[in-house]
């Protein structure tokens, strides 16, 4: 990593230990009183709170769901416009207004590949239910899953936590699918070849494409459409 691209994720984590301190205290006044509730040790609390250590997925939809909030607003701390404030508020109420969404225990690559094709649930992350309502997923075919690498970018950023519609199993249309190919799980851009080909395609220029024939795209299965990413796609 570059000295410039430290200091960026160095910058990054402090604005969101940033977020999660002040919905912590929003909510519950004192990191001590939000231990039972959000199920974190004390300890860890104050690394995240602090930007003294990353935060893992899991542990990140618990203080969201904790406080009242988004997984995406801690991350990025961005509201859509077209969602009422009120929802954003760590002061709010999350109860009725959300669905939680199965968070599985993978890290999907935007980059090479990660080993783990059938990952469990691990958690439920509180996700609004009119951003389900409008992407026209339903509850029980939604999942969520985080990115790792920056081959998506910008359209998906390195780290983001991604809605999975898992009654996409064939690539029906051009789009964005998490990928089984082998013992990987990817997150790739799918386009149509000649010939039965398929290509994976990566929406960061300094990636070249992959284009898979016979064997290889026969191998290949689709867990679902990416259709929200921090935004709808």
């Amino acid at each position: 990593m570059t000295r410039k691209k430290a200091s960026k994720a160095m910058d990054d984590r402090a604005e969101m230990a940033a977020r999660i301190d002040d919905a912590i205290k929003r909510r519950f006044k004192t990191r001590e009183a939000a231990v039972p509730v959000v199920g974190i040790p004390l300890p860890s609390l104050d690394r995240y709170c602090r930007g003294e250590s990353d935060v893992p997925a899991t542990r990140l939809g618990q203080i969201a769901r904790g406080c009242g909030v988004t997984s995406d607003f801690l991350i990025f701390g961005e509201v859509n416009p077209s969602i009422p404030m009120a929802l954003a508020s760590a002061d709010h109420d999350v109860d009725g207004d959300v669905v939680f969404i199965p968070l599985l225990d993978v890290v999907a690559s935007a980059g090479p590949g990660i080993e783990n094709p059938f990952p469990d649930t691990i958690d439920h992350l509180p996700f609004p239910k009119r951003w389900l309502d409008e992407l026209g997923v339903p509850e029980l075919s939604a999942r969520l899953l985080e990115l790792g690498g920056d081959s998506m970018e910008p359209t998906i950023r390195d780290r983001s936590i991604c809605l999975l519609d898992i009654r996409f199993q064939t690539p029906r249309v051009e789009g964005i699918y998490a990928l089984i190919d082998g013992r990987d799980v990817r997150i790739k851009r799918i386009g149509r070849g000649w010939e039965g080909k398929i290509v994976l395609i990566s929406d960061n220029e300094r990636y070249e494409s992959e284009t898979l024939a016979g064997p290889d795209a026969e191998a290949l299965r689709i867990a679902g459409k990416i259709v929200w990413a921090g935004g709808k796609l």
